[in-house]
């Protein structure tokens, strides 16, 4: 057994090479890092097995190290803290070194039950997602028990005379209605049923006959229930808005964050690049330390040509370690792994000498990088918010440059310069390499891929009614494929959008993927089922059946049995050929919440588009809300990798637009469905055909009539006219309102009394006064929240919080971090820096690593090279600067720890 003294010497000796040594490397020199523990994971038994009985598997490196780096670096892990609470671990804490000196005991967080509240320490994005979903299971279920009157009522023989026994259990409580009947219709013409030929036939002398719906009428108890269903949900989701604004102001004050002690200065001047001038700026204002400094510089090109030296330099070393073995390798210089790889692989080796000489001229001194935006940390949080309302103006004043407009003239940078100033994002979700992005580009962009996003939602449309016209469960099984597939597209897609911050690239793949979605799942199935196909018996409800049951069985299922992560753990990983690509295939699956939300606003907008004609909807909502929170809660601490902790964005873009427009949408499509029904295009023309005319009493009798969708091969039905009261002569009548937009509704329509109950007609204009009303408050609304706010803000500053300032300081907190410019990249464990840290407290990096120190990440380091001796252009890289206060408080008596951080318990004060 290693002693305690020898693993802290090795692990130390490993954190000063400089080639990489994985985690994996260190379990094969000494006694395990990570001890195994009660919550071993069945894929690392399962891998075990396969390791002893199956040759071949995991040889060339050690695939249980592997997994243990999975469980202990990669999932979250949990620890109590002095009160006895959990609260998250930091990554690494349940390294056996580690362990010794704090004595704290760590374990992965159960699967399926652990509890909401430690959600939060995930960040206020994931902690709402997941109270969202719970919450959204809830109001589909109470919907649905709402309904029940309605479902008992069309499962009878009250609406359905022939019984619906026949009809597929789960879709009797719907509007589906077998009780049709032939009709005579003697002016009917095939083209006005040319989108449901099966419903027009024609027998001898060219008697006309189509098929009619024969179900009772829709009655005032239904349509009332209805309604009170619509209001239900439009208190339930607007209660939802507010308690998700809650729960946001809620988390956020009850963990500290870098956000709420840091402003972001979105248009400083391109020379302002020396953090000494801002700290002597920001100083000014009342009450106001600053801690930190960061300067961000319009150097994407250094740094990505920086990151392909990189990719290729690792490629040199695997070819010179495969050629030399690893002890000669760890003395090998750059020219000879250049003279390697000009041996055995010229292009690598020309192609990295290529990115040398780009990075020599990106690095020369003649180069300079204008500043993008600056970061400025103060100590504490009245003081950011006494910066944020002093240099509150609005966007005209801040165009004009007008210094007037400040309420203090020192308030003007440099005495000339009004600022752009905001409260920054989290530091994990600063997106450096677009911070230099212009409106213009940003612009560019978006036009590019919105026309992206149309052929790709035209495509789905055409893909999908192909299948349809097929088989609908074929389309039911494509819709759920493509809801899982097409978003990773959309992923690549954003890609080639620039944003400030992962809130504003999420919210941004909400909307690319949401619309796609919503068109994807509900509304083609509208679009290419023919309207008299409406409650047909394998019409669209039908279609809509086997998409909501895709919907709770399919795609749960492929989620939770997440198969290409557990291909590339199981399969690829075992028989890689070294270490460090065995590990890579172990650091989780990425998710993005504006992902997520899709699918949770896409249930919700599926249930409510078809709830008029299938009320028990919402039942398949609340079971797939239920399968979706209990697959993503388990995935998130089995499977995924560390979701950024992004702030509000998507929540907000969800309440104030996707919700409420998902309401008008349910008042729309209640209007149609109402006005629409029975959904055969037949009116009454209150005659019959033994009225003595020659024409008509030729439909007395017993007909063969010929389906028109036969052709050829017609299908044949046999018609029986008895010639009583009960055979009335019909005529067509468009019931489909779609296809006369210039009617908007049907209660407008002069043949309404031709189809419709009187208590049809009522429910008729009292839907379409809802129709007005609902589009209104969503105007008013929208308005409020987003039009009037930034009309506002254009003149005149809007700064406001209903945060409370918990009076702890920055340099207080255990677990904070700073802005510091920092790329992520695949091939990487851990992002790469691009700045001098050297002078910064290393704990707010935001990360730490059993293997490397932060230099071995770092692109500032390990290029004296390719400045040929002269002193390195520091003005190509960020800069990072750190003020340590004098005094740290860190008395445990006037303190309190609250998952994780440290708040202190005063008086809220509202800014």
């Amino acid at each position: 057994m290693v002693s305690y003294d020898d693993e802290l010497t090795m692990i130390e000796t490993f954190s000063e090479s400089d080639e990489p040594i994985s985690p994996s490397k260190i379990f094969q020199i000494r006694d395990e890092i990570f001890e195994e523990g009660p919550d071993m994971l069945w894929g690392r038994k399962i891998a075990r097995f396969f390791h002893k009985y199956l040759p071949g598997y995991g040889a060339n490196a050690s695939i249980d190290a592997a997994w243990a780096y999975f469980e202990n670096i990669t999932l979250p892990r949990r620890k109590k803290d002095s009160s006895g609470a959990y609260i998250k671990a930091k990554r690494g804490e349940s390294c056996r070194l580690l362990r010794r000196k704090s004595g704290i005991e760590t374990g992965l967080y159960p699967a399926w039950t652990t509890p909401m509240s430690e959600f939060r320490n995930f960040g206020i994005g994931v902690a709402v997602y997941f109270e969202t979903m719970r919450a959204l299971a809830v109001i589909c279920l109470v919907a649905g028990l709402l309904y029940l009157p309605s479902i008992m009522y069309y499962d009878s023989t009250s609406y359905d005379e022939t019984g619906r026994s026949s009809i597929e259990w789960q879709l009797r409580g719907s509007l589906m209605c077998h009780d049709t009947k032939w009709v005579p219709c003697p002016t009917c013409t095939l083209e006005d049923w040319a989108d449901s030929p099966r419903r027009y036939a024609i027998a001898e002398n060219n008697l006309v006959f189509v098929l009619a719906n024969e179900c009772a009428d829709i009655r005032l108890r239904e349509g009332l229930q209805h309604l009170v269903v619509i209001l239900f949900l439009a208190i339930a989701i607007f209660a939802l808005g507010f308690h998700q604004k809650k729960l946001e102001l809620q988390y956020d004050e009850a963990i500290l964050s870098a956000s709420d002690y840091s402003i972001k200065v979105d248009d400083p001047p391109l020379d302002a690049t020396d953090p000494d001038e801002w700290k002597e700026f920001f100083s000014r204002f009342e009450g106001a330390h600053v801690t930190y400094v960061t300067v961000g510089l319009d150097n994407k090109h250094v740094v990505n040509a920086l990151i392909k030296r990189r990719l290729l330099l690792q490629k040199l070393r695997q070819l010179h370690r495969s050629e030399h073995g690893t002890k000669e390798h760890q003395n090998a210089t750059l020219e000879d792994l250049i003279a390697i790889a000009t041996k055995r692989k010229p292009r690598l080796a020309r192609s990295f000498i290529k990115t040398e000489e780009k990075c020599r001229n990106l690095l020369s001194p003649e180069k300079t990088y204008g500043t993008t935006s600056i970061f400025v940390t103060f100590e504490t949080e009245s003081a950011q918010r006494n910066v944020l309302r002093a240099l509150s103006v609005g966007h005209k004043d801040i165009l004009q440059n007008n210094v007037l407009a400040l309420n203090d003239p020192n308030h003007a940078f440099r005495g000339k310069y009004v600022l752009s100033v905001a409260e920054a994002p989290e530091p994990s979700t600063i997106r450096w390499q677009d911070q230099d992005a212009t409106l213009m580009m940003k612009l560019n962009q978006r036009i590019l891929t919105s026309l992206i996003t149309i052929v790709i939602v035209w495509g789905g449309f055409i893909s999908v009614r192909a299948a349809f016209r097929r088989n609908y469960d074929l389309a039911a099984f494509l819709i759920a494929i493509f809801n899982i597939l097409v978003p990773q597209l959309f992923k690549l897609v954003n890609k080639l959008e620039a944003h400030p911050d992962e809130g504003s690239w999420q919210a941004s793949l909400y909307m690319k993927v949401c619309t796609f979605r919503w068109i994807n799942t509900a509304i083609v199935m509208t679009m290419v089922t023919p309207f008299m196909d409406t409650i047909a018996v394998n019409g669209l409800l039908a279609k809509l059946h086997a998409v909501l049951r895709a919907e709770i069985i399919t795609q749960p299922v492929v989620h939770m049995l997440d198969i290409l992560h557990n291909i590339k753990r199981h399969i690829f990983a075992p028989f890689s050929a070294n270490q460090e690509t065995m590990d890579s295939n172990f650091h989780g699956s990425i998710q993005h919440l504006g992902e997520k939300y899709t699918a949770m606003t896409k249930i919700i907008f599926l249930c409510i588009f078809y709830s008029p004609i299938f009320p028990a909807s919402f039942f398949y909502g609340a079971f797939a809300y239920a399968a979706n929170f209990y697959t993503d809660k388990f995935l998130f601490f089995r499977s995924w990798a560390a979701i950024p902790r992004i702030g509000n964005d998507v929540a907000v873009l969800s309440r104030n637009f996707y919700f409420p427009m998902t309401l008008v949408i349910m008042v729309i499509m209640s209007e149609f469905y109402m006005s629409a029904y029975p959904f055969d295009s037949l009116c009454d023309t209150y005659d019959f055909v033994n009225n003595g005319d020659e024409v008509l009493s030729q439909y007395i009798g017993t007909h063969r009539a010929y389906l028109a969708s036969g052709g050829g091969n017609s299908e044949a039905v046999t018609v029986t006219v008895n010639g009583d009261v009960s055979d009335r002569v019909y005529r067509f009548c468009s019931q489909d309102f779609s296809s006369r937009f210039g009617s908007l509704l049907n209660f407008f329509d002069e043949n309404k009394d031709d189809w419709m109950s009187e208590d049809q007609i009522f429910l008729t204009y009292l839907y379409g006064l809802c129709v007005v009303v609902a589009i209104s408050l969503s105007f008013v609304f929208f308005f409020q929240h987003e039009l009037w706010d930034n009309c506002k803000s254009f003149f005149t500053g809007t700064y406001h919080t209903e945060e409370c300032d918990s009076g702890a300081r920055f340099s207080d907190q255990e677990e904070i971090k700073a802005y510091v410019p920092q790329y992520h990249h695949l091939r990487f464990a851990r992002p790469l820096l691009s700045c001098d840290i050297d002078a910064i407290d290393q704990d707010h990096i935001g990360w730490t690593d059993l293997q490397h120190t932060s230099d071995f990440y770092n692109l500032t380091k390990g290029i004296e090279h390719l400045t040929c001796g002269r002193e390195k252009n520091n003005s190509a890289f960020a800069v990072v600067k750190h003020w340590a206060p004098k005094k740290t408080r860190r008395d445990s008596n006037s303190s309190l720890s609250f998952y994780g951080s440290t708040i202190a318990p005063m008086e809220c004060k509202h800014f």
